[in-house]
């Protein structure tokens, strides 16, 4: 009898626990469960996001050399534009009345420098086209080229002056100072302008004309 008892007791322990240990692997289990869940969706999450991440980084590092190449196409396009109107000729500047008055002297002055050197003869064109020039220079620099043309004139050459001398229209401060340079120069250049001029008795110069002619010897028999 006593032996049965124990038996039972023991039988009776055993099954308590058995239930008390189905009990916690039970609440260990239903513990566990949404956790686990829960760590798997997290790690799902992580993962679809580092994918999203690598897709955004990847776009993101395409998208920048498409613009990039279109920027600097619309740099350069730019740069072309700006280099292109930087290279367009400014529009010239008005002409001043300095600017043609000073076109008339150079072009007086190169015609003088053409007669610098001994010419074979001169023509009665060159005297016209030298007179004619001479008429276009500015009055307030007539002087100058004057002078210059003077100097540089060599007596071979002097004939040019002729015409000048005879053209009554010029200042008469120029008309002395051709007579006077020409009565500097040779014999035989000066005596044939002396006696061209006797002939217009109208000129400012032909009193002096006339009286070196006589002192000379030069002056032209009157006509019977």
């Amino acid at each position: 009898m006593k032996r049965r008892g124990s038996q039972r007791i023991a039988s009776v322990a055993l099954l308590a626990a058995s239930a008390l240990l189905l009990a916690v692997v039970a609440w260990l289990w239903l513990a566990r469960s949404p956790a686990g869940e829960n760590e798997a969706a997290s790690t799902s999450g992580k993962a679809e996001s580092a994918e999203t991440r690598r897709n955004g980084a990847k776009a993101k590092a395409e998208r920048p050399a498409g613009e990039k190449a279109a920027a600097e196409d619309g740099g350069d396009a730019n740069a072309s534009s700006t280099a292109a109107d930087d290279e367009q000729p400014l529009p010239p500047e008005p002409e001043t009345e300095e600017d043609r008055e000073e076109k008339l002297v150079n072009a007086f002055d190169e015609l003088t420098d053409k007669w610098r050197e001994p010419a074979n003869a001169v023509t009665e064109s060159d005297i016209a086209r030298f007179r004619e020039q001479f008429g276009k220079v500015p009055k307030s620099r007539k002087e100058e080229c004057l002078q210059r043309a003077l100097n540089l004139v060599p007596d071979e050459n002097a004939m040019l002056l002729v015409g000048i001398l005879l053209d009554k229209e010029q200042p008469k401060e120029m008309l002395e100072l051709v007579f006077n340079d020409v009565l500097n120069r040779d014999e035989t250049v000066k005596l044939p302008i002396l006696r061209e001029l006797f002939k217009d008795k109208e000129h400012p110069c032909w009193a002096d004309v006339a009286w070196i002619l006589d002192v000379t010897g030069e002056l032209p028999a009157k006509k019977k």
